[in-house]
């Protein structure tokens, strides 16, 4: 009857209304950049309960519920920090399957036979996250540590200063890992 089709009528605006938040909330999106705290080593280092330096074995990217997951498996070199082992695997939102790519910005990316030296966390189902994230993952080229902070944010806790990523830093390894030694003292 009447109260019937006002009902109707008035859940069609209701969806019409959630479908326009939806795409506004859609578009606005990309403007949205990933910010996290600022990490120097000190920092890295208090945060992270593993710090190892290896190669990287496999990268692998599945979908889990409605969501992309890249598993990392990194044989350990160096435990600098935490519990010696001979692997890492860590997992992280995001990756490509199939001809769907999804991106979280700052997420450190990987690639099969890489040689780097990680700021790990461990989790609660013995897998393992980045700290910091691009912050806590260093590249070793040519005997240096190379950290590539891009597609962040980065927020000074002390100053408030705000800075984006993007900023290459670049040691020795050998005088990094002992600075690493040093400060774990």
């Amino acid at each position: 009857g009447y109260y019937g089709r006002i009902i109707h009528k008035m859940r069609k605006e209701k969806f019409r209304i959630s479908r326009a938040l939806l795409v506004v909330a859609l578009l606005t999106m990309p403007a949205l950049a990933t910010t996290v705290r600022k990490m120097d080593l000190p920092q890295l280092i208090k945060a992270a309960d593993n710090i190892v330096q290896g190669r990287v074995d496999s990268v692998e990217t599945r979908w889990e519920g409605n969501l992309a997951y890249t598993y990392v498996s990194v044989s350990v070199d160096d435990p600098l920090k935490g519990a010696r082992r001979r692997a890492v695997v860590i997992r992280q939102v995001g990756g490509k399957v199939g001809s769907l790519h999804v991106t979280v910005s700052g997420m450190p990316k990987f690639h099969d036979g890489e040689q780097v030296i990680l700021f790990l966390k461990g989790r609660q189902d013995g897998m393992f996250d980045v700290v910091g994230l691009n912050q806590g993952k260093y590249q070793i080229v040519d005997d240096f540590a190379v950290a590539n902070v891009s597609g962040v944010t980065l927020v000074d806790q002390r100053t408030g200063q705000w800075t984006d990523g993007g900023f290459v830093q670049k040691a020795p390894i050998e005088a990094f890992k002992t600075k690493i030694r040093e400060l774990l003292k």
